[in-house]
């Protein structure tokens, strides 16, 4: 694996037609919208990439590609080495997708039995597989409750969880202190600097600038389906950056 990519994206598209019953019968079916276009980078083992950008810019179509849940219109994604498109089983081995979305957990299981049932997804046993990622994550006295008696804090530890089961090396995360308060925010924080200084690679989707202040890496905007990522110079701060990254991109726009 030396000199491998973790993550390769290759002029990455992705169109999505606009169906309607007039289109149809119009023969304008093929109208849609290029949700991205053109889209490439790489991240070695252990970097993490912020994508920053308006709503609806195209960041958690991205993300949802790169995990193989959505097929490419053109270009390539390779996981470490591998063709997703040829491989996606063995790509999805290697993932960890963290949706943080409380409504693919089953809210009168208990949480325990909503692990278990992620595990056995994996092939994994789920005595051996959940216990050590409960404790640390904190989460062993929350184990024999109902779902939909935890905090919103307490659930997104559970999503964190699920998508570390399988015990992955590429975290890819959409927006994951969205809807915390701030105590519960930073304690999701601190769990992904742990990740972060375990070697993960991180592709982490937010609007959230102290994010990416607290874990650290590289940051790119998604805006209009085009990507670019962001230098930030000498003294500047995030807020600063984003704004001048918002200018400049208004400012090439054609």
């Amino acid at each position: 694996m030396s000199g491998v990519p973790a993550v390769a994206v290759s002029h990455l598209s992705k169109y999505f037609p606009l169906l309607s019953l007039r289109r149809l019968v119009t023969g304008r079916w093929r109208e849609g919208v290029w949700a991205l276009h053109r889209v490439d980078f790489e991240l070695e083992a252990g970097e993490c990439l912020f994508l920053l950008g308006p709503n609806g810019s195209g960041k958690t179509t991205l993300v949802k590609l790169i995990a193989t849940l959505l097929a490419p219109s053109s270009g390539r994604i390779r996981i470490q080495g591998l063709n997703a498109d040829r491989a996606p089983l063995e790509v999805r081995r290697r993932l960890g997708f963290i949706t943080c979305n409380e409504s693919s957990f089953y809210g009168r299981l208990s949480g325990w039995n909503n692990l278990a049932f992620f595990a056995r997804l994996h092939n994994l046993e789920p005595r051996r597989a959940i216990p050590p990622l409960a404790e640390s994550l904190k989460l062993t006295p929350y184990l024999e409750r109902r779902f939909f008696t935890y905090s919103t804090g307490i659930k997104r530890r559970f999503d964190i969880a699920r998508g570390l089961l399988h015990r992955p090396d590429i975290l890819l995360l959409d927006e994951p202190t969205t809807n915390l308060d701030p105590i519960s925010a930073g304690e999701v924080r601190d769990l992904l600097l742990e990740l972060r200084q375990q070697g993960k690679t991180m592709i982490v989707v937010t609007h959230r600038l102290e994010e990416v202040d607290r874990l650290g890496g590289r940051l790119a905007m998604v805006k209009e389906g085009r990507f670019k990522e962001m230098s930030r110079r000498a003294g500047e701060n995030l807020e600063d950056l984003y704004r001048r990254a918002v200018a400049e991109w208004d400012h090439e726009a054609p």
